[in-house]
């Protein structure tokens, strides 16, 4: 965040800059003046040294300060201190700055599963190669031929879903037609209102979110910027391109793409630069209509495969700022829509239609190239804008955003097929599968085991009875085809090993020695 000090700085009004500037400058020779004026008597040599020892392991235990069994996390909460992980601003709210930035020290990246060794991995390796040896049978593509854009489409979701909200208009009639003949269905957001980057570390690394601890809520800046064994599905392209237009500091995305081994990242200020910029009407954002025509670009200079990974920002927060003309044409009917509501949903949606226009108009373009494209166009999450609707009664519906993954005429004249089989739900997690299925490519034992889980297991996500809780990565929900709740024990014993070698993967990779790799 300090690389990003302009845009942090943009945040706050002048005056207040100004003011704690002028205090600053006022303090600094007040205090040199008192102490000059009052020095305190001298210490003792052997009080120095006391204090030497005493304070550093004062402070040494906020290294243990969530570690449940530990005097420092005791004593944290008997005062009542609520770390609250995920939402930083809430925990910040309530126990304070400081407090709140200590609670952030002591991160535990996972919880070791039981079995977890050299010999074990290397027993899951085997089998996954066995799998992998299974599908690619009935495969005949690979993926160092195709050109596949996993886009980010920034808070795409129809509030047409929540309850309550009716629209008098829709304002995504192509997508919405476009579902009905493509693999399309719900995807279940791990965030509401925010957690983009965690549905895009999903997306690309096919791991689940619900598998860290609690203190590590945002993997991007906490764990890819600190490992250098960073698996993803861009590793298994030949040129592999992130474009987000805005800036590319945020959540450490120029060195996590990096450690992700990108080739180049697309975004405002970088080497490499958008090269079409539009906006509408008074928004401060990149329209998508931006976003796809710099997409367009690589695609259409692809010699071979490409991966390209688009962050789209066209429908980021603020909803109440009035920044599109005529978006009374997307009035929310429905009892108890307050004004606040109304106006933002309104300003939304008029946004949304924007997006499915956009997404028409490039779809048309790629279904125009001699060449293999694959679409997987994806909601990170809701806005947080149904503050009326009650989380623990319509959770699902408030974590359900919408994707749908599209072959462009000439990948499906060489092999893409729809899928119609366990669609309807699924994570961000089972992307890089979907994908594979699609494009009928070859997979390696890593994508195989994601595969089995895309397949076989529900959707796996956290808790979305409530959007912020303090247990937040400590309770995996399970969400069927049907889009319903089921509990761990009711799977069967072959989904319950198979959601233990998913754990046990990602642990190995994650946290533990990397053994996946070196075996």
């Amino acid at each position: 965040m300090i690389k990003a000090w302009r845009s942090l700085l943009g945040m706050v009004d002048g005056w207040i800059l100004l003011l704690v500037v002028s205090v600053i400058v006022i303090t600094i020779p007040i205090i040199y003046f008192l102490e000059k004026k009052y020095r305190l008597p001298k210490q003792k040599w052997y009080s120095r040294v006391a204090w030497l020892i005493i304070i550093p392991v004062i402070f040494s235990s906020v290294t243990f300060l969530n570690h449940e069994k530990s005097v420092i996390h005791i004593i944290s909460g008997g005062i009542g201190n609520d770390p609250t992980f995920y939402n930083q601003l809430a925990g910040a709210q309530k126990n304070g700055p400081t407090q709140q930035f200590l609670n952030n020290i002591d991160v535990e990246v996972m919880k070791k599963p039981s079995g977890y060794s050299k010999e074990r991995m290397q027993q899951l390796k085997d089998k996954y190669r066995k799998v992998a040896t299974d599908i690619n049978k009935n495969r005949v593509n690979n993926f160092k031929d195709q050109v596949v854009i996993f886009n980010l489409s920034e808070s795409f979701s129809d509030p047409n879903r929540v309850p309550g909200i009716q629209l008098s208009n829709d304002p995504i009639p192509y997508i919405r037609q476009l579902k009905q003949k493509t693999t399309s269905g719900t995807m279940i957001s791990a965030g509401y209102g925010g957690g983009t980057a965690n549905m895009e570390y999903m997306s690309l690394t096919g791991l689940d979110l619900s598998n860290f601890s609690p203190t590590l809520p945002t993997p991007y800046t906490q764990l890819v910027t600190h490992r250098k064994y960073n698996p993803n599905i861009a590793q298994s392209f030949p040129e592999v391109v992130a474009i987000h237009p805005y800036q590319g500091v945020y959540y450490s995305r120029t060195e996590v793409y990096k450690r992700f081994g990108f080739d180049r990242f697309y975004y405002l200020g970088s080497k490499y630069k958008i090269k079409y910029k539009k906006k509408i009407d008074r928004s401060p954002y990149l329209s998508d209509e931006t976003a796809y025509k710099n997409a367009l670009d690589q695609v259409k200079k692809a010699n071979n495969g490409e991966f390209i990974n688009l962050v789209t920002m066209q429908n980021h927060f603020p909803y109440d700022r009035n920044y599109y003309n005529n978006s009374d044409k997307y009035t929310p009917v429905g009892e108890g829509i307050d004004d606040y509501t109304r106006n933002a949903v309104q300003d939304f949606s008029t946004g949304l239609s924007y997006t499915d226009t956009a997404v028409k108009d490039f779809i048309s373009e790629i279904d125009n190239l001699d060449k293999p494209v694959t679409l997987v166009f994806y909601g990170d999450h809701l806005p947080g804008i149904y503050g009326g609707v009650d989380m623990t009664k319509y959770g699902i519906q408030l974590h359900s955003t919408d994707y749908f993954i599209y072959s462009n005429k000439y990948a499906r004249e060489h092999g893409a097929r729809n899928l119609v089989s366990k669609t309807e739900y699924v994570g961000p997690n089972d992307f890089i599968a979907l994908m594979a299925k699609q494009t009928n490519s070859k997979v390696n034992a890593y994508q195989a085991l994601l595969t089995e889980v895309q397949e076989k297991l529900p959707v796996a996500t956290l808790n979305t009875q409530k959007s912020t809780v303090n247990s937040y990565n400590t309770h995996t929900e399970f969400v069927d085809n049907n889009g319903k709740i089921v509990k761990y024990k009711s799977l069967s014993k072959k989904q319950k090993q198979l959601w233990e070698d998913y754990k046990l993967l990602q642990y190995d990779i994650t946290a533990g020695k990397n053994y996946w790799k070196n075996n």
